[in-house]
């Protein structure tokens, strides 16, 4: 029984069940009507966390929430005209109550444009008051406000508390400031001429005081030294964040608390920006490029950051003393400063981490290696096995995970690579190419496909 994990003839009786169409018509109906003064709460299970069942998780605890990028929290998320109404920014505490019923929800507010007016929007899965020693006490129990007399979706009231609970959100700039980034266009604007000429301002050579290295821009003769890269195609890129989990178990990257993150000092390696733009997000993930002309490298003091032959932006660990130079030089700020010694912090010990990745200390840069380690792993295999290193022998951790294939990678001397040919796309740019940094990553913009007819 303790290997199977169950006693056999333990299970229950399997129920014969069907829906009650006629019953449930007239509720989905009556959905949409409520009291003048209520709020209509849609109690939404957490992309991470679901239900609750994985709220212990200290890791999915500090990812990133897609959306609002909330980590370690729990907020009732709103439209600005909502939280106009109400007079509430984020953070304010509401209480949320049920008309004619003494149970309330105290929840801070959180404004995501683009939510549906006169609704709230609350994850279930908090409040936790069992033994779980991480989730105990953050947030509420959501699930007391949806009752019988509730129904599906329960019409609440909203009531402005007067205090306020600080939110530690990786991400408060919601726009992207008229940047060129997290391109994107429809089919037809890509044929036309406004789309393309943003994307030109992204593509191109650029002139450098630096000699370009033999594998930059795809350069490579074939046979040569592999020359690495990425390609990430934001059509495809739903920005659930599986790439950063991946990232964060792959490299050993420590989990730092709330409390450091609202300091702005989380670890991941790879983040998700998201822009909101006329009700939709745009979202892209960034880690570092590794750039031909990296900003970071001619700036440190003790070349702790430096280039490799096969176009790795590689850090020396023992080599840095914390300047962090190389992170105010960075245009993409991707680069983590190891503030605390984070090796046996959270309850993630030994056995939790990766034994291929050094575990860094405290005081100094770390960032995105394309997994080195697994590169190294591969070639080392090749090399042994006599043979020259195929296209598939390598996968970064988050190319691996990525649930819809959206990261590519490999090497820029192997023309039949999948990353050479969506470098050839009409579409594939650089971010902040006027920087002159001359990327290893690359972007396809976002193909969108919209329908006219619909509002």
């Amino acid at each position: 029984a303790l290997a199977l994990g169950a006693l056999a003839g333990s299970a229950a009786s399997t129920l014969a069940v069907e829906v009650a169409w006629d019953a449930l018509a007239p509720v989905i109906a009556a959905a949409g009507g409520k009291p003048a003064p209520a709020l209509e709460l849609a109690i939404q299970p957490h992309p991470f966390l679901h239900d609750g069942r994985y709220t212990n998780n200290p890791w999915l605890l500090e990812l990133p929430e897609p959306a609002t990028k909330l980590t370690w929290d729990h907020a009732a998320q709103l439209s600005p005209a909502t939280a106009a109404k109400l007079g509430v920014r984020d953070g304010d505490v509401l209480a949320l109550g049920l008309p004619a019923s003494p149970i309330t929800l105290e929840v801070p507010a959180i404004v995501v444009p683009g939510h549906a007016d006169d609704a709230l929007t609350v994850h279930a899965g908090f409040g936790r008051d069992g033994g779980e020693g991480t989730a105990r006490g953050i947030g509420g129990n959501v699930f007391q406000l949806w009752t019988t007399a509730g129904g599906f979706q329960p019409a609440v009231t909203a009531v402005r508390r007067g205090t306020h609970h600080a939110l530690a959100i990786t991400q408060i700039q919601l726009g992207d400031e008229d940047r060129e980034v997290a391109l994107g266009g429809s089919l037809r604007a890509l044929a036309g001429d406004a789309w393309p000429r943003a994307l030109a301002r992204q593509r191109g050579s650029q002139t450098s005081l630096y000699a370009r290295r033999p594998g930059a821009a795809g350069r490579a003769a074939p046979g040569a030294l592999a020359q690495w890269a990425m390609s990430i195609d934001l059509t495809t890129c739903t920005g659930c964040s599986a790439c950063v989990m991946a990232c964060a178990a792959e490299n050993n990257t420590p989990v730092v608390g709330k409390r450091q993150v609202q300091n702005g000092r989380e670890m991941h390696w790879l983040r998700i920006d998201r822009y909101y733009r006329g009700g939709e997000i745009a979202v892209q993930p960034m880690a570092c490029q590794h750039c031909e002309d990296a900003p970071c490298e001619y700036v440190c003091p003790v070349e702790a950051t430096t280039h490799s032959p096969d176009g790795l932006n590689e850090m020396t660990y023992n080599r840095c003393i914390g300047t962090r130079f190389c992170s105010n030089n960075c245009p993409y700020k991707v680069r983590r400063f190891n503030w605390f010694d984070f090796k046996e912090h959270g309850g993630l010990r030994t056995a939790a981490r990766n034994p291929d990745v050094t575990v860094r200390d405290r005081g100094v840069m770390e960032k995105c290696t394309y997994c080195v380690q697994r590169i190294r792993r591969a070639e080392i295999a090749a090399r042994v096995a006599d043979r020259p290193l195929a296209a598939g022998d390598v996968q970064t951790a988050c190319q691996q995970v990525c649930p819809t294939q959206a990261i590519t990678f490999g090497s820029l001397a192997d023309p039949d690579a999948a990353v050479v040919e969506q470098r050839r796309r009409p579409h594939s740019h650089a971010v902040l190419h006027d920087q002159g940094t001359v990327p290893r990553t690359q972007y396809l913009a976002r193909i969108r496909n919209p329908r006219g007819a619909l509002p």
